[in-house]
């Protein structure tokens, strides 16, 4: 080996290592993330202030009446849904070949959409909490009214059926890959149908109609950290 051939190994050598342990450390985070989303979310329904009835005025009075309570819930919700929308975009990459791999992609990037999105909505429990607090409750209840009338506002929140969508096509291409079982689609629809159809004064079982129903996503995670620790070995 000449001096040449020392002095040009060293860099091509870091220039590959970098990549695979920048990529191996977006991985893990996730992963990572992927696990806990589904307990952040199910912490947000268990924590949901509980309302008397489904009109403007009940909801946005539950969430002034205990301001700690509604900031809690909210946050727990809001990065439940954050890290479900950044985590699923690295389920592709357990893939080892084509197969499932357009329905992985288009269903990853939809979950991706819808998520982080009903994260943004988030906000919307901090201006309602406020409007309750230093307005009169049917004040503030137009006020929130007005908000949901608001004429683009469908190109935000009109998004929210991805989640569902998404989910489920990224479920069936991961199980068309073999990464994942077929039933995993069941327990995503069982757990959904429960958020939609549990009552509004029942948020126990709602946190735990989102652990069965978002369990799929913890186990493309648990995936993703396995595919790590693999590599690794």
């Amino acid at each position: 080996m000449t001096s040449t051939d020392i002095g040009t190994t060293a860099p091509v050598t870091a220039s590959v290592t970098a990549p695979v342990a920048a990529g191996r450390g977006l991985r893990v985070a996730a992963g990572a993330a992927l696990v806990v989303a589904p307990v952040l979310w199910a912490a947000g329904m268990w924590t949901s202030p509980s309302a008397a009835g489904t009109t403007d005025v009940d909801y946005v009075t539950s969430l002034g009446r205990d301001g700690t309570l509604t900031q809690v819930s909210a946050l727990f919700l809001h990065y439940g849904n954050l890290f479900i929308g950044l985590g699923v975009l690295a389920a592709a990459s357990l893939l080892r070949g084509p197969r499932g791999s357009r329905l992985t992609t288009v269903g990853a990037i939809l979950t991706a959409l819808g998520f982080t999105n009903m994260a943004g909505m988030l906000l919307s429990d901090w201006w309602n909490l406020s409007a309750a607090q230093h307005l009169p409750v049917e004040t503030a209840a137009k006020v929130f009214a007005g908000f949901k009338d608001s004429s683009l506002l469908f190109l935000w929140d009109g998004t929210e059926m991805f989640s569902l969508l998404g989910s489920i096509l990224l479920l069936a291409g991961l199980a068309r890959a073999g990464v994942l079982g077929w039933w995993t689609i069941a327990l995503m629809v069982a757990g959904t149908a429960g958020l939609m159809f549990i009552p509004w004064d029942l948020p126990h079982l709602s946190a735990l109609a989102v652990l069965i129903g978002f369990s799929p996503f913890a186990m493309i995670g648990g995936r993703l950290l396995q595919r790590v620790r693999l590599t690794r070995g």
